[in-house]
């Protein structure tokens, strides 16, 4: 009795079958590479998700301090970033501003991180839509900085999960 092997497909053989698949694959991210990202819809979540944090008890604006980095732990973030968010009077809509520093390490003490090199943004939403009054970042880097920015925002949204609301500074006035 002779035993019949499956005929083995040689890897050349093979190669120019795939050859269509690897070429499609490699177009289509070179046009999700190029596709701009979407700025105002960006600064738009990021105002959205932070307005769903709780206020400080007496304040009239909402604003949030996040960190930008890899992990759960702020202290090896490597940017901070400040957020406040206002209405603007005579109902001109609102106004948010967003400040992100690099933070340097002390050279006294590691653990103590310096914030150098603000960069600001500034941008009202009306009913017109989002409108950009000053930004430091420039074009280029705006999409890539905000898509940071709204994760970090959201990341720690879901830290504070669960929390009642914010207690304010404790003053003893005599």
């Amino acid at each position: 009795m002779s035993r019949h092997r499956p005929a083995r497909r040689s890897a050349s053989a093979v190669r120019p079958a795939l050859l269509p698949i690897y070429l499609i694959l490699a177009a289509g991210s070179l046009v999700a590479a190029q596709k701009p990202p979407d700025v105002p819809g960006l600064l738009t979540r990021i105002r959205d998700e932070v307005l769903g944090l709780p206020k400080y008890p007496g304040e009239d604006f909402t604003r949030g301090e996040f960190h930008l980095g890899e992990g759960d732990d702020d202290t090896n973030k490597t940017h901070a970033v400040g957020i406040l968010i206002k209405e603007e009077d005579g109902g001109g809509g609102t106004r948010m501003t967003v400040v992100v520093s690099r933070l340097e390490p002390s050279p006294g003490d590691p653990r103590v991180r310096y914030a150098k090199e603000a960069k600001t943004l500034v941008c009202r939403f009306s009913a017109e839509g989002v409108e950009i009054l000053r930004s430091d970042p420039d074009e280029r880097e705006l999409g890539r900085l905000l898509g940071d920015i709204l994760k970090a925002v959201v990341d720690k949204k879901i830290l504070l999960k669960g929390r009642g609301p914010r207690q304010g500074p404790m003053f003893i006035c005599p």
